[in-house]
């Protein structure tokens, strides 16, 4: 009877966030309903499960390595919009600032499906038996998938989801309790991964796909995470400490022990499918021309590791030949109101694809070794943290970042070194962004937005240090969208071309762009009540100049404050 109930009591969780059980192969493109693409009849109790693939589900969902699952989380709402990636079908209307419903719910439901509906299981379940080293690892878990989740949608359902009080709807947590929540549980984990023994460890190893058992990297990514956080919220500093989190304080303490200590990148490689090949192959994604400018601009050494030339040969509108095929780096501006594909486009940069015809096989990238400089370096520059200086720590990160792209994709793009002083001269370099130059239709050109190189200048202002940091920040986290996307929301940096067209009716200004993703149809339908609290946390944490609120792409999430600048 009581099996009965538990079992009882995931499908009713299941059935309320409109999760889908089953992912399933499918091999197709994008549709319009991917609602039914992603949906099971049939309910299985995860707990059924062996315990390591309990386990191992929500921590390579972080990075979905199913294609339909990857497309909707992220590829046709955050990828776009965070400057990375560019659609060349003019039919997926987030691309034009369209608001699209029925694309827009991804990410809530990978992570209520494939992260928190195992992790906040499993804590339970380990922290009853005393596994709490385990409970720790996978407390990480669920706070790297509900950062990811909330810093896209702003309030989410979670602690009345762990009371388990209600099984009718959820109620919505605000960000700022979200936030705190998660600091908490990282604490908690650290403190448990610490003191964790043998028998634990060997376990842990029998699934760990991120760190392959090494607890003290896990207490770095912990870490890492609590640092990105207090800086995330530097524009609600004083909010934050009447709500218990003290940021300098966090930050100070999490300083000590991050990713930075061993330049070591957080991969899952284990044979899983890569999906971002398989966007391109589709003819759904491209580069964006924001990355593609400035990597051009400031002549990067890694754009070779990043994308290939043009992978066809561009024609303009009029039918005229106007770039060779794999002649030149280029990119598709956001919100150009393009036709459907197929069309020349979808000829400019593509992925890279390796000696087999396609890089599937890449490694899925979690966290950036990198990211914990830039991130020690605007600790040390907002908040004076170490002793180490701002200078120094935005090279270091520069230089890692060089290093582990060069050893991660390499292979893949049959890169095996850099030419010799190339990281040096880009350290050194003053070059900025280049002026965008659409080849096919030259109504879409536009002057470049960012005028800063790539030198530290020591004499410049904190604004200017810290676009340079977060410039190189979003450079080296590619192609990490959410948080690239969330560090350019928080600071304006890198500054992105303006959209040429505006489909959005009034919800997005034109100049700020998207700030955040809306809820999906299949939210309103499954958790309604839930969903109204949600949406009335938001309006309460809003801070729009434009007159927008309500479940708008340009209603601002709490961390996002219109009201306070960078420093």
């Amino acid at each position: 009877m009581l099996e009965t109930m538990k079992r009882n009591k995931i499908l009713t969780y299941a059935f309320l966030m409109a999760l889908p059980i089953a992912g399933g192969s499918i091999i197709s493109s994008c549709t319009g309903d991917f609602e039914k693409l992603n949906t099971s009849n049939i309910q299985v109790n995860p707990a059924d499960l062996p315990f390591s693939a309990q386990c191992t589900e929500p921590m390579t969902y972080c990075y979905p390595p199913q294609q339909n699952m990857f497309q909707f989380w992220t590829n046709l709402t955050i990828d776009l919009y965070g400057g990375y990636f560019m659609t060349p079908n003019g039919n997926f209307t987030n691309g034009d600032m369209g608001e699209n419903r029925g694309h827009s719910g991804g990410m809530y439901e990978n992570y209520y499906l494939h992260i928190f509906n195992n992790t906040r299981r499993i804590i339970a379940q380990c922290d009853a038996d005393n596994e709490k080293g385990i409970a720790g690892v996978m407390r990480i878990v669920q706070a790297y998938g509900t950062l990811m989740t909330t810093d896209a949608y702003g309030p989410i359902p979670y602690s009345s989801i762990l009371s388990g009080e209600n099984e009718v709807y959820f109620d919505f947590d605000s960000q700022k309790d979200l936030y705190k929540y998660m600091q908490d549980d990282l604490s908690t984990a650290i403190t448990d991964i610490n003191a964790m023994g043998d028998d634990e460890i060997a376990k842990l190893k029998s699934f760990d796909c991120w760190c392959n058992g090494d607890k003290n990297l896990w207490v770095k990514i912990a870490n890492t995470m609590k640092l990105r956080m207090a800086l995330r919220l530097s524009k609600r500093e004083t909010e934050a400490a009447s709500a218990g989190m003290d940021l300098k304080a966090i930050a100070t303490e999490a300083a000590k022990n991050t990713l930075a200590t061993v330049n070591q990148d957080i991969l899952i490689d284990k044979s899983l499918e890569n999906e971002m090949w398989l966007m391109f192959t589709w003819g759904d994604c491209g580069f964006n021309a924001d990355l593609v400018t400035l990597m051009s601009g400031m002549k990067d050494p890694r754009q070779p590791l990043y994308m290939t030339k043009n992978t066809g040969e561009i024609k303009n509108e009029a039918g005229t030949v106007t770039v060779k095929k794999d002649s030149e780096y280029l990119g598709i501006r956001f919100a150009s109101g393009l036709p459907a594909k197929p069309n020349s486009w979808g000829n400019f940069s593509g992925w890279i694809q390796g000696d087999n015809g396609s890089s599937y096989a890449m490694p899925l990238p979690i966290m950036k070794a990198a990211e914990a400089y830039f991130l020690l370096a605007e600790a040390k520059l907002r908040w004076d943290i170490g002793s180490e200086s701002v200078k120094n720590l935005y090279e270091q990160g520069i230089r890692v970042s060089m290093a582990n792209e060069l050893s991660y994709r390499g292979p893949y793009a049959g890169v095996k070194s850099y030419e010799d002083g190339a990281i040096d001269a880009y350290i050194n370099g003053t070059d900025t962004q280049i002026n965008f130059v659409d080849p096919v239709n030259p109504a879409l050109s536009t002057p470049a937005v960012n005028k800063l190189g790539v030198k530290w200048d020591e004499g410049a202002s904190n604004e200017e240090k810290l676009e340079r940091i977060i410039t190189q920040k979003w450079l080296a986290l590619f192609p990490l969208s959410n948080e690239g996307w969330a560090e350019q929301r928080r600071t304006g940096y890198p500054r992105f071309f303006p959209a040429y067209v505006n489909e959005s009716n009034g919800t997005v200004n034109t100049e700020e762009g998207v700030r955040r993703v809306i809820y999906s149809s299949q939210a309103y339908d499954a958790n309604a009540k839930g969903l109204e609290s949600g949406i009335k946390l938001l309006d309460e944490e809003n801070s729009s100049k434009y007159g927008i609120s309500g479940d708008k792409g340009g209603t601002h999430l709490w961390w996002d404050n219109a009201n306070k600048g960078n420093f």
